[in-house]
């Protein structure tokens, strides 16, 4: 979302006012910008941005869309890293790590992406198509579990992949949320982003193992 662009060319103004919001966001740091701020970032009138959005959070709607984009080319840049690897601990270990690293570095992103300001309720029925990045750290598990067993995935085996994957996401994500919030070290002094994240995906991982191959 760096590369967003503050200027309204060849009638693209939709797109322009999505990226203008994604700068203001980006360099303040906060959502706290207005619909106008994002239209004279774009180069265009106050009015222009109702042409198409209701409102500013129907804009910040179309900014979470781009933030999922992110943490998918994040996560799928992550897992072709590692494709040639027969390390598939690390494959995963490495996946929620970029999540860390994408929820420090685009914090504010971060938060409108899985938080409610307002309109999650309606939101949350689109959720689930647009968190296309779980479904590569599902497929990294399940590459996982292949290595790990002589047959084919049963689907008692896809199951348990899709529960670890879930703890996992669920696990980054709150590990990021209680870091973000400097809660971390609330009640472990030396608690570490990383290691806990290292640590507990190692574990999930050797405790798929042992139910899949029982």
């Amino acid at each position: 979302m760096s590369r967003c662009s503050s200027s309204y060319h060849h009638g693209h103004l939709r797109d322009a006012l999505i990226l203008a919001a994604a700068a203001l966001i980006e360099e303040q740091g906060s959502l706290s910008f207005s619909i106008t701020d994002a239209a004279k970032r774009a180069g265009v009138s106050s009015a222009a941005p109702y042409r198409h959005f209701h409102d500013k959070n129907n804009l910040l709607d179309n900014v979470r869309d781009l933030a999922f984009i992110g943490l998918h080319e994040a996560l799928e840049a992550t897992q072709k890293q590692h494709q040639d690897t027969l390390d598939t601990v690390a494959t995963v270990i490495a996946m929620a790590l970029t999540y860390l690293n994408y929820a420090r570095e685009k914090r504010a992103f971060f938060s409108l992406m899985w938080e409610d300001h307002g309109q999650m309720q309606p939101e949350r029925q689109n959720l689930a198509h647009k968190s296309r990045g779980f479904s590569l750290l599902l497929a990294s598990v399940e590459a996982h579990l292949v290595t790990e067993r002589p047959k084919s995935l049963t689907a008692e085996d896809r199951k348990a992949a899709l529960t670890v994957a879930t703890q996992l996401w669920a696990l980054a994500h709150g590990v990021a949320t209680l870091e973000s919030n400097q809660l971390l070290d609330l009640f472990d002094a030396s608690a570490q982003a990383e290691a806990i994240l290292a640590e507990a995906a190692s574990a999930l991982l050797a405790g798929i193992d042992t139910v899949c191959n029982t």
